[in-house]
């Protein structure tokens, strides 16, 4: 029996768990050059082994922990827009789960990274019950720390991450809010 996994629909998105089917959405992102300047080590787009390693990745994670990151596509038209999600990583050693998400760059400016990232942290949050969420990218990618700092993380140091300089954020669970009394209830003054 096929495991499913959830589906995460936003205003104008739906993220679906990948699979091999998904080869060509993962390769228009690792064949733009403009969009491997902010993942690639070589700033180069990567050869089609790297995408087929990177998928298998993506679908093995979900199926070891039943998230990962979601591959999004436009409601209305289908059209691949990246992916968005969170995963289990390594950070100088520490254990931490990560928001990762990379847009074509035909798809930017136009929200979608927010609009994911926003979809994927309140997952996180609500319904995997993580305490925190890291993030972290290269310090010139301005797009991806506008991402991070508009969905409330917070920049707390530089790191080395894929032999590259990171910047890294931190997002911690918010506060419940206080419930509220009902009228009529609770002490009077």
């Amino acid at each position: 029996m096929e495991r499913r996994f959830p589906v995460i629909e936003t205003a104008r998105l739906i993220g679906r768990a990948p699979g091999a089917q998904d080869f060509g959405s993962i390769r228009l992102l690792h064949a733009d050059p403009r969009v491997m300047r902010t993942l690639s080590p070589t700033a180069k787009p990567m050869p089609e082994t790297w995408s087929r390693q990177a998928l298998m990745a993506i679908v093995e994670h979900f199926r070891r922990h039943g998230f990962g990151a979601w591959l999004f596509r436009e409601r209305w038209s289908g059209d691949f827009v990246g992916y968005c999600g969170l995963k289990h990583s390594l950070v100088e050693g520490a254990p931490m789960v990560e928001l990762l998400y990379s847009i074509r760059s035909a798809q930017w400016f136009k929200g979608y990274g927010a609009e994911a990232a926003a979809a994927c942290v309140a997952y996180g949050f609500e319904t995997l019950g993580l305490e925190q969420i890291v993030a972290f990218t290269l310090p010139h990618n301005r797009g991806s720390r506008a991402v991070m700092e508009g969905r409330g993380f917070v920049y707390e140091r530089d790191i080395t991450h894929a032999a590259l300089p990171h910047v890294f954020y931190r997002l911690r669970r918010p506060l419940s809010p206080p419930k509220r009394r009902k009228r009529g209830t609770g002490a009077r003054s």
